[in-house]
C-alpha cells in the first residue's frame, strides 16, 4: 500500500508495541508528553467515572502526538477497577504483594480505552472492560509467584502479566484477551482498514 498513511503508537508500553508487531502492523512509536496525574486529579474533582477517565487519558495521549503529524495516532489507557476503586501500577514489590493479597479469590475488571486521532482530531474511540477472575491464593503462592516473575510485574496495573507467568493466577477471563493486555486489537484493525492504513 504505497499511499497508506503512517501509523504512530503514542505509548511507551512494550506490550502495546508487541501487540501491533505481532499483527505485523507497520508503525512508529512516539511517547506522548502527558501528565496523567493532573488529568486524574482534575477528573476526580469533576466526579468523572472510571470509563470516561480512561478515555480522557487515551485521547490526551493521541492528541499530544496528533498535533505534530498527519499520521494516524493511536492512544490507549488502562485502569484497573476493584470494589469500585481505581488502582494505579504498584510502585514496589511490597505493594504488588498487597495488591495480589487483596484481589486473590475475587473478580476485578480492566477498563481499556483506545482513541485514534488524525489531522488533529479524534476520529475513533473504543472501550472494553474485560473481567478477570483470580484464583484463591495463599500468601506462600503469591510470594512464590513474585519471586519467579520479578520486578517486571510492576509494569502491570494488577501486579501480574497475564501473557506470562501471571496466567497461573487466574481461573478464567471474560472479555477480549488483547484488551486485558492493554490494546483492543480487533476493533482497532477494523478502523485501520477503514482508514486505508492496512490492506486486510
Amino acid at each position: 500500500m504505497t499511499d497508506a498513511p503512517r501509523i504512530i503508537l503514542a505509548s511507551g508500553s512494550a506490550i502495546r508495541r508487541a501487540i501491533l508487531s505481532s499483527a505485523e502492523i507497520p508503525f512508529e512509536v512516539m511517547k506522548p508528553e502527558v501528565d496523567e496525574d493532573i488529568i486524574k486529579k482534575e477528573s476526580a474533582r469533576e466526579g468523572l467515572d472510571l470509563e470516561p477517565l480512561a478515555m480522557r487519558l487515551a485521547e490526551a495521549k493521541c492528541m499530544d502526538i496528533a498535533a505534530k503529524t498527519d499520521a494516524i495516532v493511536i492512544g490507549s489507557d488502562q485502569i484497573m477497577e476493584f470494589g469500585g476503586r481505581a488502582y494505579d501500577k504498584p510502585a514496589t514489590m511490597a505493594e504488588a504483594k498487597a495488591r495480589l493479597m487483596e484481589t486473590q479469590g475475587a473478580a476485578h475488571s480492566l477498563i481499556n480505552a483506545v482513541a485514534v486521532a488524525r489531522n488533529g482530531q479524534i476520529i475513533w474511540r473504543n472501550l472494553d472492560r474485560p473481567t478477570l477472575f483470580m484464583r484463591a491464593l495463599t500468601e506462600a503462592e503469591i510470594d512464590a509467584y513474585l519471586d519467579a516473575a520479578g520486578p517486571e510485574i510492576l509494569h502491570s496495573v494488577g501486579a501480574y502479566q497475564i501473557e506470562k507467568l501471571g496466567s497461573r493466577l487466574f481461573e478464567r477471563i471474560e472479555g477480549d484477551h488483547f484488551a486485558v493486555l492493554g490494546l483492543s486489537l480487533y476493533p482497532l484493525l477494523d478502523l485501520l482498514r477503514q482508514e486505508g492504513a492496512i490492506a486486510f
